[in-house]
């Protein structure tokens, strides 16, 4: 049976324009050492050489919504 190939986020691109700020990217690491980039824009419209990164995390919150 072959390894299951599974990833998790480690990176998000974002750009603020002044007005608003923007989602472009998601950044992947998959179990076999590749890495992935999913586009939530059109990737044309935008360089992602501008875009600010924040580290994704998994860990949940100690806050309560509640």
């Amino acid at each position: 049976m072959a390894k299951r190939k599974t990833g998790w986020p480690f990176q998000e691109g974002f750009l603020n324009d002044g007005a608003q700020e923007i989602h472009l990217f998601t950044d992947y690491r998959w179990n076999d050492g590749s890495v992935s980039r999913r586009w939530h824009v059109d990737p044309e419209r935008f360089d992602a050489s501008l875009a600010e990164l924040r580290p994704v995390s998994l860990n949940t919150s100690d806050r309560s919504d509640q």
